[in-house]
């Protein structure tokens, strides 16, 4: 009977720490290709990245590109400098639908990151996707969190 709860403490523990773990390998992401690394390190499916010019056209100083990680889309926006960066953040509304004078019409609630020089916009409820870009580009600077 011992034994028998030993196996099952040691299984658990086995489940807790592979959970726990599986953020560790998520490096700080500021570039394209250390979001798409962040992303990949947490075992998600991520699709090509690609300019989106309809998307993306017009929101910031910058064009972005979209990426699909686990099949949710994500709009990333690299600029030349991490003030650049700060100050277009500045102009999102504090629930994201307002870009300065531009309202944009999400099809979920949008959550914005802010790293040094980049910008990601996650339209979307996914919370391995959210959970993932917390870790690598830290909280939410604007946004609703997902089932808000």
């Amino acid at each position: 009977m011992l034994r028998r709860f030993l196996v099952i403490g040691l299984v658990a523990l086995s489940i807790i720490a592979v959970a726990c773990s599986s953020g560790s390998d998520i490096e700080p992401a500021d570039s394209y290709v250390s979001l798409s690394a962040a992303l990949d390190a947490a075992r998600m499916k991520v699709e090509e990245q690609v300019g989106n010019n309809f998307l993306s056209a017009g929101l910031f100083s910058v064009p972005g590109i979209e990426m699909t990680a686990s099949g949710q889309d994500i709009l990333a926006f690299e600029f030349s400098t991490v003030e650049e960066a700060a100050g277009q953040a500045a102009l999102v509304s504090p629930d994201g639908y307002g870009i300065g004078l531009k309202y944009v019409n999400w099809s979920d609630n949008p959550q914005y990151f802010l790293n040094g020089k980049m910008i990601v916009v996650n339209d979307g409820s996914q919370l391995l996707v959210t959970n993932t870009l917390i870790s690598a580009m830290g909280a939410r600077f604007a946004g609703e969190k997902p089932g808000a």
